[in-house]
């Protein structure tokens, strides 16, 4: 996103400037106003240009990196000798805040909803505040080509580190109800080291892949352990983050390493039919709840019709960019969907006796249909 549209987009909210402080590691907005990445907390305030106040080693890197006009230190606002005259460095930080605020002759301050119970209860004392909830979303929602390129090269690493994990299943043998490789069983540990090992050979992370098979799989978020079966489903759900760019992708299948029960193939055609009815949908102007009713109708033909505690338990999507979630959401409260959204399509089916299948695409939403960013087959039996 442009500095314009940052700055477009906090003049939009009515105040006279957004300030955000934390790390932009841990904090995605932080990082998407100022493209200044650190684990150390940093302050960015937007009015008509953006400014950063970072610490004074940080200077040279944060103008050399962040989309900032003004980067400026807390040096430059004598914050040792603050801390030395108040005996706090909370409190030495807080004039500096404050200062660096005063400067731009703000009076109505804007901060997100989320900002630090005691950064916003010293603002306020000096700032007419108005708390703002997720101030960034809806532009955060509409990917530009550069972000959208970002993606699509993390859904190719995603690929990569799912076809590792399909060859490893693929090498396996049933034997006892259970997968056995090289003697010895094949866990969902082992699958998952060697999906983590090949995402960060090409310089993605991941946070909790999950490898779950069997009964396990009928709980959707279960990370899996143990060893893996034979003839029942292994739902395999990676979700990795670029280390350069910060930008997730997202992607499950669903695969059985021997011969699935007749129920198993049934909720998997199901599955595979109710996403390309989701698929076929996804057009700008589309809502999100329209997509998620047009998956909830296909499992109602196919006579999956539970919705609470087993079947079709969570929504088919939502959006992926700088958070693996984040808007638009394709659920049964989703707004309109615009070109240039980035969404997983991801109906399943879970029961606790017998399983769970699920299939996630990531795709980008267009002007009369969708682009599919995902190119990895659907088979559910391996050979």
């Amino acid at each position: 996103m442009s500095r314009d549209a940052i700055v477009g987009a906090v003049r939009a909210l009515g105040v006279d400037g957004l300030l955000l402080v934390g790390d932009s590691i841990c904090d995605a907005d932080i990082y998407y106003a100022s493209r200044f990445l650190s684990s150390d907390r940093f302050a960015v305030l937007i009015t008509d240009m953006i400014h950063l106040l970072v610490s004074s080693m940080e200077r040279s890197r944060a103008s050399a990196e962040s989309k900032a006009d003004v980067v400026e230190t807390t040096g430059d606002y004598s914050l040792k000798s603050k801390i030395e005259e108040l005996g706090s460095v909370e409190k030495a930080y807080m004039k500096v805040l404050e200062e660096f605020v005063s400067e731009r002759r703000i009076s109505r301050l804007g901060m997100p909803s989320n900002a630090p119970a005691g950064i916003y209860r010293g603002l306020s004392e000096r700032f007419d505040i108005v708390l703002l909830e997720r101030p960034f979303e809806h532009i955060r929602a509409v990917k530009t080509p550069e972000e959208i390129s970002a993606i699509a090269d993390a859904q190719r690493a995603c690929e990569s580190a799912m076809e590792v994990a399909i060859n490893l299943i693929k090498k396996s043998e049933p034997s006892d109800c259970i997968l056995v490789l090289d003697g010895a069983p094949l866990t969902s540990e082992r699958v998952r080291g060697a999906i983590d090992l090949r995402l960060a050979e090409l310089g993605y992370e991941t946070l909790d892949t999950i490898v779950c098979g069997g009964l396990m799989s009928s709980n959707p978020h279960s990370r899996g352990s143990g060893p893996l079966p034979a003839d029942m489903p292994i739902v395999i759900d990676i979700f990795p983050r670029s280390k350069i760019s910060r930008y997730f992708a997202d992607m499950t299948r669903t695969v059985v390493r021997g011969e699935p029960s007749a129920e198993i193939v049934e909720m998997y055609q199901a599955v595979r039919a109710a996403q390309e009815a989701g698929l076929r949908c996804i057009k700008d102007g589309v809502s999100g709840a329209d997509v998620h009713e047009a998956v909830c109708r296909t499992f109602d033909d196919f006579g999956y019709t539970e919705r609470e505690d087993a079947g079709f338990i969570h929504s088919t999507g939502h959006g992926v960019g700088l958070s693996i979630h984040e808007s638009p959401s394709l659920s049964e409260h989703g707004g309109v969907l615009r070109s240039g959204n980035a969404v997983t399509v991801e109906p399943g089916l879970y029961y606790p006796d017998t399983g769970g299948v699920r299939l996630e695409d990531l795709v980008v939403v267009r002007a009369n249909g969708c682009e599919n960013l995902t190119s990895f087959g659907k088979e559910l039996v391996i050979r």
